[in-house]
């Protein structure tokens, strides 16, 4: 029988007594759902599961978005987006150092068709470090005053991978030839405040790095406001911390939360993680 057990955060809860290498019936998928919008966060621990096996449950809860970076697409499973340093190349939205700005973002938003959901499988995890923060926005949406909701609710927000690559060569990470082309990079216009198809809530929908503007707002306004916006969004009381261990999978929706890898030793330490990424099926 499956059971969930809420985290001590305000987001996130663990399932219990599913297996992601079986497909799920219709009622399983109906249950996940309800517990994927309620809570935000699912983890389900201790799973044994292959590529395949992870597509095919993904692909029974929503359409996939095939990888389009070749250096982090699995051989073989274009639907798996390898995360880590133990694939192909380094593929790490994570900082160079503790002290440094985390990535924090919703998967694809800076895409026509953005992602509605994201299922991560941890392969290998380092020792220490490594761990994802997901941030509810929610709790960051109804916590803001009146007046704020009522200009938020004006604003549109600017993203472009430009800003993702910018940080990332920061971070030693990137391709510097790639920033200097940042002409090429296109931009998609999208509200700040975001509502979500299934219950009517609101939610603020950015990221703090692919976010690189805000429409008639010169630069330095917006990115104070995407600072403080930040600050204010992914405060620790709205976050729900996960420290990872091999076979665990999570899988979060990316039209209310917010997630950032933090820190690990890239030199020094593996980490292996497979993703399945839901299109977006209901206009963002």
């Amino acid at each position: 029988m499956k059971n969930i057990r809420p985290t001590d955060s305000v987001i996130g809860a663990t399932v219990y007594n599913v297996s992601l290498a079986e497909m799920p019936s219709a009622a399983t998928i109906d249950w996940l759902e309800v517990a994927l919008e309620r809570h935000g966060v699912l983890i389900f621990p201790k799973q044994h599961i292959s590529p395949k096996q992870q597509i095919d449950f993904s692909a029974a809860l929503g359409p996939l978005d095939p990888t389009e970076l070749e250096s982090a697409r699995l051989d073989g499973f274009e639907e798996i987006f390898v995360v880590g340093n133990a694939g192909k190349g380094i593929v790490s939205f994570s900082p160079e150092n503790e002290d440094q700005d985390l990535e924090w973002h919703t998967d694809h938003i800076h895409r026509e068709v953005p992602a509605r959901a994201s299922l991560l499988y941890a392969k290998e995890v380092p020792d220490a470090g490594g761990d994802t923060l997901f941030a509810c926005m929610y709790h960051a949406y109804d916590s803001l005053d009146n007046s704020d909701k009522q200009a938020y609710s004006k604003l549109k927000m600017i993203h472009s991978t430009a800003g993702l690559e910018r940080y990332l060569v920061n971070q030693n990470l990137g391709n510097t030839d790639g920033a200097q082309r940042e002409g090429e990079h296109a931009e998609i216009i999208r509200p700040l405040i975001r509502v979500h198809p299934v219950t009517g809530r609101k939610a603020l929908y950015f990221g703090n790095q692919i976010t690189v503007g805000v429409v008639g707002w010169e630069q330095t306004r917006a990115d104070q406001f995407l600072f403080n916006l930040t600050k204010h969004a992914c405060q620790p009381a709205f976050q729900y911390r996960h420290k990872w261990r091999v076979g665990d999978a999570v899988l979060w929706d990316n039209r209310r939360v917010l997630h950032a890898g933090t820190y690990y030793d890239v030199e020094h330490s593996r980490r292996l993680m497979h993703r399945t990424t839901l299109i977006e099926t209901e206009s963002p």
